[in-house]
């Protein structure tokens, strides 16, 4: 695959993760927590950046989206480990109990909210990984 795909591809998931957390909280009204904002703020922008990126086949971009990516990739790990019962929920999240860090938005499961199998942080983990391995290419050598 080349470079210009991979980058291609990175903005099809930012563009697909933001549309779809735009769609869980403004159509499934899903109250997004501090850590989905967070995330959101780091996201969003990869949509924007990537896009204009991908148009002009600037793979130069990885410098600045790998930071913010990464950063996601981090508050994402972050709010699955508290979900999961490793990590305890930051103060923030305990403020509004209808948009907690630790309420388990089901999107796909096994019939039960304990059984979930995929959630809107796991989903944005998955996102930000992606755009990362995609973006992670050996450089070329210079003079070449």
């Amino acid at each position: 695959m080349t470079p210009d795909n991979r980058l291609y591809l990175a903005w099809v998931v930012s563009l697909a993760a933001t549309l779809g957390s735009l769609y869980f909280s403004e159509v499934r009204q899903f109250n997004p927590c501090i850590l989905c904002w967070f995330q959101r703020i780091f996201m969003y922008p990869l949509a924007i950046v990537l896009g204009v990126a991908a148009l002009g086949a600037d793979l130069r971009v990885r410098r600045y989206v790998l930071p913010l990516a990464g950063i996601g990739l981090l508050i994402a790990l972050y709010q699955n480990l508290e979900t999961w019962g490793v990590v305890r929920a930051p103060l923030a999240c305990t403020i509004n109990p209808a948009a907690s860090c630790g309420t388990p938005w089901p999107v796909w499961g096994l019939g039960s909210p304990l059984n979930t199998v995929l959630t809107i942080p796991v989903l944005s983990m998955i996102a930000f990984a992606l755009i990362i391995a995609l973006l992670s290419w050996k450089r070329e050598p210079k003079g070449l």
